[in-house]
């Protein structure tokens, strides 16, 4: 069964929360499907039985950390997973410094682990991009080894360049890096880790995605937002 991870990213008010819960009421299947809103809004979708996670944890469990969420106050919401390594918190937060720790205190604690990995459009024309996915499972896993396995982790390959731009990989191309995380994950760790494609999924590439067969799942953006819109999405996932 293929994994949906919807990524509402910082968008969404109270009552438009509340309007998405009721068109989605009994239109998912609570074991495949999973949310991730903005913080205000977990307990909404917990309360309501679905799978949910958070789009980051701290490094640290408490502490003097101004703007930053414990762990253990998110699973208080309801959280059993979390998203680790998004681009924008690499970009915008300096992220990749904390990846390994975070991804430590998120096992340690029970969660399920997203770990996003990708590369920059740069990179990408240069050739770089197996060079860098192998830089980021590196930096996540080495340090992690006795406690990450195929049940807690996940990988969501998201090229930097394709977010929110319409422009995805070509089926080779996408075919061919995901057969090739798969295989360093296997060659180098000994884990057979799901790997999710995120990047632009939306329900005008979805049938064409489908039939890159080494795709486990999705890691959804903005196609999430509109509740109508994503369950056409899901519909359209085997």
């Amino acid at each position: 069964m293929k994994l949906i991870c919807a990524n509402f990213k910082m968008n969404l008010l109270k009552d438009d929360i509340h309007n998405y819960l009721n068109t989605i009421k009994g239109k998912i299947n609570n074991k495949n499907v999973i949310f991730f809103p903005s913080i205000p809004f977990i307990e909404e979708f917990a309360k309501n039985n679905y799978l949910v996670g958070s789009q980051n944890i701290s490094f640290k469990d408490f502490g003097s950390i101004t703007g930053d969420t414990s762990v253990l106050q998110l699973k208080e919401l309801g959280i059993t997973y979390t998203i680790i390594g998004h681009s924008e918190r690499r970009t915008f937060f300096n992220d990749s410094n904390y990846i390994a720790k975070k991804i430590k205190l998120g096992l340690d604690n029970d969660l399920k682990i997203v770990l996003c990995i990708g590369e920059n459009l740069e990179e990408f024309e240069k050739e770089k991009t197996l060079e860098v996915l192998k830089r980021e499972l590196d930096e996540a896993l080495q340090d992690n080894l006795d406690i990450i396995n195929e049940n807690n982790l996940i990988i969501a390959y998201e090229p930097i360049w394709a977010i929110g731009t319409n422009k995805i990989p070509t089926n080779s191309c996408l075919d061919n890096t995901i057969s090739k995380i798969k295989g360093y994950l296997k060659t180098k760790y000994n884990l057979n880790l799901k790997v999710l494609y995120g990047g632009s999924v939306n329900l005008d590439n979805i049938e064409e995605l489908e039939t890159i067969k080494v795709i486990d799942g999705y890691l959804v953006g903005g196609a999430s937002l509109d509740a109508l819109k994503f369950l056409s999405l899901i519909n359209k996932v085997n």
